[in-house]
């Protein structure tokens, strides 16, 4: 084969509310806005962008309706955290809702899930000595 990716430069995630996603990666993560159009914002996640485009945006782009995506819980974002039960409890307490409470995992991480608006899981994930 001799196509050769480089990086991910950015994830796009396909949004039902714009307004409500950028609440929710904006305001509740504290991610800090890029820039933002009408059905479009990004956000920026460090070395990787992340994208939100509303699901009418996207078909108009494609030029036919957005397939849904199925049950919840279908993509998942992780970020690093210095704290998963802290992080974990301030999301939680702002009225994210949960997925799952932070846990020892045997690779040696602690993480946690919660949820997007549109049902996309977030890993809260601290690295363990």
């Amino acid at each position: 084969m001799s196509l050769q990716l480089k990086s991910l430069d950015y994830v796009v995630l396909i949004v039902r509310d714009l307004d409500r996603s950028l609440n929710f990666y904006h305001g509740a993560l504290g991610l800090p806005l890029r820039h933002r159009a009408a059905n479009y914002a990004q956000i920026d996640s460090g070395t990787t962008r992340l994208g939100l485009f509303t699901r009418e945006a996207m078909a108009a782009t494609l030029g036919r309706a957005v397939i849904d995506g199925g049950p919840r819980e279908a993509f998942e974002l992780g970020f690093f955290v210095d704290d998963c039960d802290a992080a974990y409890a301030e999301l939680t307490a702002a009225g994210v809702d949960r997925v799952s409470p932070p846990t020892d995992r045997e690779w040696g991480q602690r993480t946690a899930y919660v949820s997007d608006p549109d049902g996309n899981l977030i890993e809260l994930v601290q690295e363990c000595a």
